[in-house]
């Protein structure tokens, strides 16, 4: 009798690690830590778009997808390494954020400022007060939809 109970919670406690360990490796797993994203809006842009007004171009050659998205960062968060197709608009609403690059030079924003992310270079976003910032990705529409790439670090980030 006391060998079964000793086995039952053996078995508990070896599904709870499991478990515990499980969400850790999803909720880490991307290098994104006190970060989150919080899609408002998403919509096609089903015709090719060609703009050129007040000296700023905007095209399209294909459908996208548009959405906007709240980034919410708390003090200390980080996005992970990553990159996105097509392009993103930043703008930060309060608090501050640093953009590093795959050189690792880095530039850091703050309330009223936008930054641009794009190309296949992998970046982070770090913020060590905490930010709340409003995005607009710009991205191909193709199935599956992917707002986001994770990558891993550059070399001179180890």
């Amino acid at each position: 009798m006391r060998l079964s109970r000793l086995k039952k919670k053996w078995v508990a406690a070896t599904v709870g690690v499991a478990v515990i360990g499980t969400f850790a490796a999803v909720a880490l797993g991307s290098g994104s830590l006190f970060f989150t994203s919080t899609p408002l809006v998403t919509a096609n842009l089903d015709n090719k778009v060609q703009l050129n007004s007040d000296r700023i171009k905007f095209q399209t050659k294909d459908p996208t997808v548009v959405r906007v998205a709240t980034v919410v960062f708390g003090a200390g968060g980080t996005s992970g390494w990553h990159h996105h197709p097509g392009f993103v608009i930043v703008s930060v609403q309060s608090g501050s954020v640093t953009v590093w690059h795959s050189d690792c030079s880095q530039t850091t924003y703050g309330a009223g400022s936008a930054f641009v992310e794009s190309g296949h270079d992998p970046g982070q976003v770090t913020s060590a007060g905490g930010a709340t910032n409003y995005v607009t990705y710009v991205v191909p529409n193709v199935n599956p939809l992917v707002f986001r790439i994770d990558d891993a670090a550059p070399a001179c980030a180890s």
